[in-house]
């Protein structure tokens, strides 16, 4: 099997956020197999049980057989809080970048080419251990703060918060008020989000 055949199915298993194996198989003959595996599965390639050795050598009767693995971790799913400029261009950054994407906001969302949850309430179901959520609102939403304590509370991968350091410190302060420890925060949440690039526009604070 050829990496032709191989990339579309990374492709497409990446952009849904899962992980998978390029796994190559060759034999004493020179014979070799390719494929790729995905939750426990062959998914594509006439790859056989050797696959799922956790061997690089293989003993058979006709000879030691050579198994060669590259594992990749699916992209993250990425949830951005908000629909301000940083958000959408934020929003088709990711897209871009083949990563799963959900805007999610308070009945407030419009014109977004993504998938949209509008009422911030749902936003836990959406949250897993590999999920990176980014609140993105301009001066700051109603619904900023429960959006990151949620998404702390749900055990969210990565949290972050767009907003300057005195809203930042406001913002711990009240979910501290709210219960949540101190530790806990500082675990998980990374505010002001990203890196300090000097950045300007919205483009580039995407």
């Amino acid at each position: 099997m050829s990496s032709c055949e191989i990339y579309p199915i990374v492709d497409e298993l990446s952009s849904k956020g899962k992980s998978f194996c390029i796994v190559t198989e060759v034999f004493p003959d020179g014979k070799v197999k390719r494929g790729v595996i995905s939750e426990g599965k062959v998914v594509v390639g006439n790859l056989d049980e050797l696959a799922f050795s956790e061997k690089e050598e293989i003993d058979t009767p006709n000879g030691k057989v050579k198994v060669m693995m590259d594992c990749v971790q699916g992209n993250p799913n990425v949830i951005v809080i908000g629909n301000g400029k940083v958000a959408r261009h934020l929003v088709e950054l990711m897209k871009f970048l083949n990563y799963p994407v959900t805007v999610v906001g308070d009945h407030d969302i419009q014109d977004i080419d993504a998938n949209v949850v509008n009422d911030i309430s749902l936003l836990s179901s959406l949250i897993d251990g590999n999920t990176f959520v980014v609140v993105a609102n301009e001066g700051g939403k109603h619904y900023d703060i429960t959006g990151v304590e949620t998404a702390i509370r749900s055990g969210a991968r990565y949290v972050s918060l767009m907003a300057s350091r005195n809203r930042a410190a406001a913002s711990i302060q009240r979910m501290i008020n709210d219960g949540l420890s101190e530790e806990e925060i500082k675990k998980r949440l990374y505010s002001p989000a990203g890196l300090d690039l000097g950045s300007k526009t919205p483009q580039e604070i995407a």
